[in-house]
């Protein structure tokens, strides 16, 4: 069976909960291979290997990191993985995950669906998969300029590159409005968090380092393969600090629960700054989001569950903190819809 049609396989086969393990890791990182980045692919492989990350896919502009000239220090663990990848550079921006070669950039056209059918099609034939990347960066990527697209089923919800505008801002909408959008549309879509990253050698919250995005894929196994086929069946949550214990998708709710320890330690992270709000109240508070983006229910709390009620039904989490300084941020867990519609 080829790639794509396991794809179809896997997307159409009805999920009713998820696997053994959970796997942490970015999907989209640069080194000084790109010219504008200060770490070497070494160098950027070993910060998230010591940080316990579990994958890495470096995703270059328009090269191919072959993880085989990765060096690693010292012992290297047996849960850390370099997934090969790209990220595809033009008028649109592509990761392309699990790729077997470097993967063509040059093609342009006045119709940007079409760019986007052109990445999706040519990651194809390397044998991986496409995550549209920051739709809000630079000239914003609309809903009906992705809905055309076919086998399109990720992109990035999150990113913490703070030069992308993934929260919006007074020219382009949260990335959420344009998720449900899509969803609402009857695409199958899937959201993920990632770094993006170029800075390493200077921190800050405005400075665009690593740690503030990532997966948390449950997968039977960590392999490449196995990783990408899950996240292609949507068997994964996106966070920017929220870890979660359990996510049940199943026939017609959606349950969860939040790991208090874990999102406590990933909170502690120096760096980790959180999303500036200017109200709320401090807690832990869960969101379950149906076609339209309306919240169908909302409990303040560690766990929850909402039967579907439509087309389909995500949940978020929001932790709300309150800084010394007075300040509220707000840190994330995304899961991924549950389709009722027979998509």
């Amino acid at each position: 069976m080829n790639k794509f049609a396991l794809h179809f396989f896997l997307l159409f086969t009805p999920i009713y909960g998820f696997a053994a393990k959970w796997y942490k890791g970015n999907t989209h990182v640069h080194t000084t291979l790109c010219g504008h980045a200060d770490s070497t692919p070494d160098f950027v492989a070993q910060w998230y290997h010591d940080r316990g990350y579990n994958f890495l896919v470096l995703s270059e502009h328009n090269k191919f990191i072959d993880p085989s000239t990765v060096n690693l220090k010292g012992e290297v663990r047996d849960d850390f993985l370099l997934v090969p990848g790209e990220e595809v550079t033009g008028p649109v921006h592509s990761t392309a995950m699990n790729i077997s070669r470097l993967v063509p950039w040059h093609f342009k056209d006045q119709n940007r669906s079409r760019i986007i059918q052109n990445h999706v099609d040519e990651i194809g034939k390397a044998d991986g998969a496409m995550i549209l990347n920051h739709p809000n960066f630079g000239r914003r990527l609309h809903s009906h300029e992705i809905l055309p697209v076919k086998k399109l089923y990720m992109f990035e919800l999150y990113n913490s590159h703070p030069g992308v505008h993934s929260f919006g801002n007074a020219h382009r909408p949260n990335l959420e409005i344009l998720w449900d959008a899509l969803l609402e549309k009857g695409m199958i879509i899937y959201g993920v968090s990632s770094d993006d990253a170029h800075k390493l050698q200077k921190w800050g919250e405005k400075e665009n380092n690593p740690g503030r995005g990532w997966v948390m894929v449950n997968s039977d196994e960590l392999s490449s393969d196995a990783l990408t086929k899950a996240m292609l069946r949507g068997d994964f949550y996106s966070s920017s600090g929220v870890m979660l214990d359990q996510v049940i998708r199943a026939k017609d709710r959606i349950e969860l629960s939040v790991n208090e320890k874990e999102t406590k330690k990933e909170l502690a992270s120096k760096f980790l700054f959180g999303h500036p709000v200017k109200k709320g109240e401090p807690g832990t508070y869960i969101e379950f989001i149906g076609p339209g983006g309306e919240v169908l229910k909302k409990i303040k709390g560690l766990s929850g569950s909402c039967e579907v009620d439509g087309a389909y039904l995500r949940a978020k989490v929001i932790h709300r903190v309150k800084k010394d300084n007075g300040s509220l941020r707000e840190y994330y867990a995304w899961t991924q819809p549950l389709f009722t519609d027979g998509r």
